[in-house]
This record gives structure tokens, sequence and C-alpha cells, in this order.
């Protein structure tokens, strides 16, 4: 899936950090079915749903056979704020929410992220 995250970079952008959801954002479709077709449709969605950092902003995308896309570059972004649950705290994961200079709810969102704590520190690093 690597080459569908290259189709969003520009021209001598480098991706830092490529991120994808905890299996726990399924566990609603692994625990309740004990059909193979939820846990294959289940993989699919976790392997095409990507937080990319490049060195310029932060995308994300998803899309198994569509795309859809959406990025904030470093220098828009206001506040980066992590929200974990005490399940979140003990499995390490939890949601990303990027604010911008727009004002209002979160401008771009990540749920279900592993290690957000360090992704956020990441982020804060290149805002500055």
């Amino acid at each position: 899936m690597k080459w569908k995250i290259d189709r969003h970079l520009h021209d001598g952008e480098k991706a830092e950090y490529i991120g994808i959801p905890s299996w726990f954002k399924y566990r609603h479709k692994l625990m309740l079915s004990p059909l193979v077709i939820p846990l294959f449709l289940a993989g699919l969605k976790k392997y095409s749903t990507h937080l990319v950092i490049t060195d310029n902003r932060v995308l994300t995308r998803q899309g198994i056979l569509g795309d859809r896309s959406k990025s904030v570059r470093f220098d828009n972004m206001t506040t980066v704020k992590v929200h974990q649950t005490a399940m979140g705290r003990i499995l390490n994961y939890g949601n990303l929410h990027i604010h911008t200079q727009t004002g209002g709810h979160a401008d771009l969102e990540f749920h279900f992220i592993k290690n957000p704590v360090d992704v956020k520190k990441h982020i804060e690093k290149r805002m500055r």
C-alpha cells in the first residue's frame, strides 16, 4: 500500500512516519462474527487507513478501492490533542486531534492510533 501513500506526496517530500489504526478499532467486527469475511474486511480497512507525517505536513488517507485524504501543513497547526481511555492507556492506543488556525472542532482526526503520545510529540517537534 506504500504506492497509495506515495501518490499523495509532493515532489521531494519524504514520509517520516506512517501509522495504521490499532486492531482494537475493529473489535466489534472481530468479536461479534465467527465468520472469516468480517475478519478479512477488517484487515483490509486496517491496512488501507494511514496517518502519514512528512517533513511538511500531516496527512490521513483511507480507502481500499477509492481514496480519501486530508492534510494539514505544520505552519497551520495550532494544537495537537490526544484522547486516551483507560483501556487505551493500558493497550497504548488513542485518538489524535489536530486543530488549525481556522478554529472550531479538530480539522484532522485519526482514531485508535498506536503510541498516540509519541506521535503527538513527533508532530509538535515539527510545528516549531
